[in-house]
């Protein structure tokens, strides 16, 4: 990375970070548009090999003439999003293993984060996610979570982000307020909450010193704001961040093409975004028309040059860390002294022993834990296939948090297919999923969908 820092043309280009989706061929096309039509600082990317982020990386900043800082979504480990780097366990795990484990694999997400030029890590969240029957909790975050309360979040991520910072990556908190508050999707519409933020804002606040940048949520809370905006427009939601605890550092919104951002055009919703205290829009549908937008905003004074300047420099702020920060090299992984402790029998009890599944139901899987299972010779069957007449010994049921999916039933031919066959039954995914099970079904669950945990499945003689 350039060690220079150029003034921006255009202050509120600074202020859009546009997305490329390797995993959708998106590439340096994409990126080489938004270099021509405006002068952003930040990339979220998705996908693609380390080599080939890299070589991208060190395209964009030799075409922009300026630093580039890019982000990634790497709750799971640097694999979760790029071939070639090391997927690691779900944070409800991380949770059940302790905060060695936690600081192990935020030091190795960010250290081979940054062999791909990725430098901003997409984590932790610091959402709660509650159990019991009377449970408020978020269909999208589960297994994503630490803990179910606010002093295992603190710990444990707490440990997550020192992990990170010591490998030179920039941690950014999520998703503030809460939305493990919230018992929607934000992804498929507004996140909203009707109590206080309470409990769900102890962990931003108890880690804010360690925290140089936190995404804000599309989540509405109208005991606080009786507006219903959501967090990424609502500045009495953001004045608790800002004014009542005094942050500095960088607030980004979740995706802006997310329902929950709002359903009046996001070009106009933006500015609504900066005056409320956020810094940077991430992931807009058409980033060019979101920079025209803040051009001619900021040219008939609709948007604040102010505040346009004071998110600027904070956008600066963070690439500086970058470029004065080396990064570490990976170290050994050591995980707290290995993961077996995390199979839990199912309520229909342990079997004693570990068969290899040769067959996943995939109810609300992820794209790698579903890859990673298929290179390993499993079947992938979804839930509207007809079960066979006979199941395998052992059989997977990719059970998480999943957009737009949350935590769906087992089908009732599945249900009979598994009291009829007896199989061993793993459950991978959210820490609700065992709740919801046959109770029959005799089994392990196991907290979480990453290849790290799915590993533990198919190894031989276990």
């Amino acid at each position: 990375m350039s060690k220079e820092l150029a003034v921006p043309y255009r202050i509120t280009d600074c202020l859009i970070a546009p997305a490329i989706r390797l995993d959708k061929g998106e590439g340096l096309a994409e990126a080489l548009r938004c270099l021509r039509e405006f002068d952003p600082r930040v990339f979220l990317i998705f996908g693609g090999d380390q080599e080939d982020v890299e070589w991208l990386h060190e395209t964009l900043e030799h075409e922009a003439g300026h630093p580039i800082l890019f982000a990634a979504d790497l709750e799971r480990g640097a694999g979760q999003q790029f071939g070639g780097l090391t997927p690691l366990p779900d944070a409800w795990a991380l949770g059940q293993l302790g905060p060695e484990a936690a600081y192990d694999a935020g030091h190795r997400t960010a250290a081979e984060a940054a062999s791909a030029g990725v430098r901003w890590i997409y984590a932790p969240v610091l959402d709660l996610h509650r159990q019991g029957p009377n449970a408020i909790n978020s269909p999208i975050i589960a297994n994503r979570a630490f803990g179910a309360y606010p002093e295992k979040v603190v710990e444990i991520a707490g440990a997550f982000i020192k992990g990170i910072t010591d490998a030179g990556g920039i941690p950014c908190a999520k998703h503030f307020p809460g939305h493990g508050a919230c018992p929607q999707d934000s992804h498929l519409e507004p996140g909203v909450s009707f109590e206080e933020p309470g409990d769900h804002l102890i962990p931003f606040k108890e880690l804010l010193p360690l925290l140089p940048s936190i995404m804000v949520g599309h989540l509405e809370f109208p005991m606080v704001d009786e507006s219903s905006k959501p967090a990424t427009r609502s500045k009495y939601l953001m004045d608790i961040l800002r004014k009542d605890w005094g942050y500095n550092g960088l607030a980004v919104t979740d995706a802006l093409r997310m329902n929950g951002y709002g359903s009046e055009p996001h070009e106009e919703l933006a500015v609504e975004s900066i005056h409320a205290g956020v810094d940077l829009l991430l992931y807009p549908e058409d980033p060019v028309a979101l920079a025209i937008t803040l051009r001619d905003a900021m040219e008939r004074g609709d948007l604040s040059e102010e505040c346009a300047h004071q998110s600027a420099q904070r956008v600066e702020d963070l690439l500086r860390i970058a470029l004065d920060t080396e990064p570490a090299k990976p170290r050994p992984l050591v995980l707290g002294g290995g993961m077996k402790a995390l199979f839990r029998p199912l309520t229909g009890g342990s079997p004693g022993r570990y068969p290899r599944p040769d067959l996943a139901l995939n109810l609300s899987g992820t794209p790698d834990a579903i890859s990673f299972l298929e290179e390993f010779g499993v079947a992938i069957a979804g839930p509207d296939q007809i079960p066979p007449a006979d199941l395998p010994e052992a059989i997977v049921i990719l059970w998480g948090a999943s957009v737009g999916k949350g935590l769906p039933d087992i089908p009732g031919a599945w249900v009979e297919a598994i009291q009829h066959s007896h199989p061993v039954v793993y459950i991978a995914g959210s820490p609700d999923a065992p709740q919801k099970a046959p109770a029959s079904a005799r089994g392990y669950s196991l907290p979480g969908l990453s290849p790290a945990l799915l590993s533990l499945l198919l190894a031989e003689g276990e």
